[in-house]
């Protein structure tokens, strides 16, 4: 049963709520609690609070198991604003990174700016407690696709 949509101030209590349980025991490659990191880009956007629900929710449905799906969240009341980005920014296995998940952001403003905000950090090298062949790897693809992203967003703006 679809709920009508809460405000942007109840969803983004909620978006804590849920990023908060799924999150709980997941720690990022600097070994830090993993709720930290999308408490911090959801500060990128207090200025538009459906934006800082999209980036508290932005790897929910990836990171949940299939706990928690789009399904639930429409249900729940996030606003279709909501939804599309965060489906948008759910990247599925069988997608290629570039040519499919990053080529779809594109698609919704507001995901492109989560999107380039969540690459920013996590590209941020102080977070991490050593540099490895990987990391680099992984560097030069967020990389790419931050420009990408950012070549959309001057297009669009």
């Amino acid at each position: 049963m679809m709920r009508k949509a809460i405000s942007p101030s109840e969803q983004l209590g909620l978006a804590i709520k849920i990023a908060s349980e799924v999150h709980l025991g997941q720690f990022d490659k600097s070994g830090e609690p993993y709720i930290l990191h999308p408490l911090h880009l959801m500060q990128q956007f207090l200025f538009d609070k459906e934006l800082a629900v999209i980036a508290v929710l932005h790897d929910v449905i990836e990171d949940s198991e299939g706990t928690v799906t789009l399904n639930n969240l429409q249900d729940a009341g996030f606003s279709h604003r909501v939804c599309s980005a965060v489906q948008l920014l759910t990247h599925q296995s069988d997608q290629d990174y570039i040519d499919d998940y990053i080529l779809g952001i594109c698609a919704n403003v507001d995901a492109v700016r989560v999107k380039r905000k969540d690459l920013e950090h996590n590209s941020n090298i102080t977070r991490l407690k050593k540099l490895g062949t990987k990391d680099f790897s992984r560097l030069e693809k967020y990389h790419n696709a931050f420009v990408m992203l950012s070549d959309t967003l001057v297009t669009v703006e």
